[in-house]
Formats: C-alpha cells, sequence, structure tokens
C-alpha cells in the first residue's frame, strides 16, 4: 500500500511539473515572419534558459544523426508552439533518465519495476502535446462557424475577402483562431500567395474543419465562384459535424459509465443495503420487523 501511495505522488509530481511547463509559451522552431518570431521571443518563458543546455547536447546529436523532426514540429505548431522541438526531445529524455532514478533511490525496487516509470517518463510528454493539441482544436472549431458566418456577412455587404479578414479580426472577441487568422493576415501582407497562406493556416491548425474551410476557399479562388455561397455552405457543414459529435458522445456516454457504475456505485449501494443483515447475520439473527 505504502509502494502505490509513493508512485501516486511521485506520478503526480511529473504531472504537476508538466501542467506547469503547458502553461508558458516558448520560442518554437517554425518558419514564421519575422515580426511573428519576434513577438514570440518577447513573450518566451524564462525556463527556456533552463532547457537551452541540456538541449544544445540534443540538438547536436540530432544534427549529426539526421533524426527527422517534421512530424513533431508539425504536432508543436497545432498545439500553439509551446517549445520547441529540442526542448520537447530534451523534456522527454530529462524524464525518461529521472524518473527511474528518483523511483529506485527512494524506493529500492526491483529492476523489473523500473520499467514502469521509464516507459511513464518516455509517453508523459507525447500524452500533454496531443492533450494540448486536441484542447486547441476543440477551441477552433468552437468559434469557426461564428467566424465564417461573420465574413459571410462582410462578403455579402460587398467587401473583398481580405478585408473582410481585417474587419473580423478587429470586431472578433480574442480567441485562438483569431490568433491564427492575425499570422494568415501578415503572412499575405509580407507578399505570400493568399492560396499559400490557406495552405499554412490548414496545416498549422490541422483540423478536418479548417482543411475543408481552406480547400473551399481556395477553389472558390480558383474557379471564380462567389465566395459568399461557399462560406454559408461550409459554416453550416461545420455546424452539422459539430452536432453529429455531440450525438456521438451522447450514445457513448452510458458504455463509458458502465466501469464507474460497476466499480465504484454498485459496491458501496451494496454495502449500504447488505451492511446491516450480513451484521445481524453475524451476531446471530436476523433483523425483526
Amino acid at each position: 500500500m505504502e509502494l502505490l501511495i509513493i508512485f501516486a505522488l511521485l506520478f503526480a509530481g511529473v504531472g504537476l511539473l508538466t501542467y506547469q511547463l503547458s502553461a508558458h509559451k516558448f520560442v518554437g522552431e517554425v518558419h514564421l515572419p519575422q515580426e511573428i518570431k519576434g513577438q514570440a521571443e518577447a513573450r518566451a518563458f524564462d525556463f527556456k534558459e533552463i532547457l537551452s543546455v541540456p538541449a544544445s547536447y540534443i540538438d547536436a546529436i540530432i544534427k549529426k544523426s539526421n533524426i527527422p523532426l517534421e512530424n513533431l514540429k508539425r504536432k508543436l505548431v497545432s498545439a500553439g508552439r509551446p517549445m520547441a522541438a529540442t526542448h520537447f526531445l530534451t523534456l522527454k529524455s530529462l524524464l525518461t533518465v529521472s524518473l527511474p532514478v528518483i523511483t529506485f533511490i527512494i524506493l529500492r525496487p526491483e529492476p523489473p519495476i523500473l520499467v514502469i516509470p521509464l516507459i511513464t517518463g518516455f509517453i508523459l510528454p507525447d500524452l500533454w502535446l496531443n492533450g494540448k493539441i486536441k484542447k486547441r482544436q476543440a477551441a477552433i472549431l468552437r468559434d469557426l462557424p461564428h467566424v465564417i458566418d461573420l465574413l459571410n456577412i462582410c462578403v455579402g455587404g460587398g467587401l473583398d475577402f481580405m478585408v473582410a479578414v481585417a474587419r473580423v479580426i478587429q470586431e472578433f472577441r480574442s480567441c485562438v483562431l483569431l490568433d491564427e487568422l492575425k499570422i494568415l493576415m501578415q503572412e499575405i501582407q509580407m507578399g505570400s500567395a493568399r492560396r499559400d497562406a490557406l495552405k499554412n493556416l490548414a496545416k498549422r491548425i490541422n483540423s478536418p474543419e479548417v482543411i475543408s474551410f481552406a480547400r473551399t476557399l481556395i477553389q472558390a479562388d480558383r474557379m471564380g465562384t462567389p465566395i459568399g455561397e461557399a462560406l454559408k455552405m461550409q459554416a453550416e457543414e461545420i455546424r452539422l459535424r459539430r452536432f453529429q459529435r455531440g450525438e456521438e458522445m451522447a450514445l457513448k456516454a452510458p458504455i463509458k459509465l458502465l466501469f464507474p457504475l460497476l466499480f465504484f456505485i454498485l459496491p458501496v449501494v451494496l454495502i449500504i443495503v447488505a451492511g446491516p443483515i450480513l451484521i445481524q447475520f453475524t451476531r446471530g439473527g436476523f433483523v425483526k420487523f
């Protein structure tokens, strides 16, 4: 029992450390305009300096080994650039090494048991990163239909699409999607084609809804079709997908409730109902009514 408590406290400490890291922004290794990079560097957290020393060694190993990091960089961009790829690998390496060492120093367990903290330290950063990606995509999906409706209204009022985007950025509340639209505008202002900027937007967010939105606008621009109709249909499609996703989650709820019902709620009910009867029976008789 003491072993389980110490393991729980150890993993809770590591989880708290990861949560503290997730609350701050690092400068990611992504291809962004210099103005945006300067803004990100101004908001960089001081913890970056702590990881810089081991990250330099990790970076040297990566360059000598020619390890591809494109997939990791894309995931970090989709998560909102919480840290650079070398910093992520450094954090992952430190957790993978430190957790077994700390477990061995505190508990002195058998060597096979050290596999548990080793695997935990290895997969914990990936779980944290995937959680940030899902959370960010959910926030973008929540605001995307409203932004598309506003774009449709502005385009329907006679504004150009990029002027409509600038107006939405000015009038809409601050959110994750608005930050991505600002990057879109800055890329276009610095000379990128609108088609390429929309493709970069879809790559950064990496969500099916945003990919479909960007593909629809690119196709409408290429074919010369009215953008207003494309935006209206896209907003309705996204709302329909969100409604279907909600229905799917509602249908999965009874299955998810089955485990806590069987292992937590049902035993308590049985103890409350059958406990007095069992106690009376062990004392030599039944409860008289």
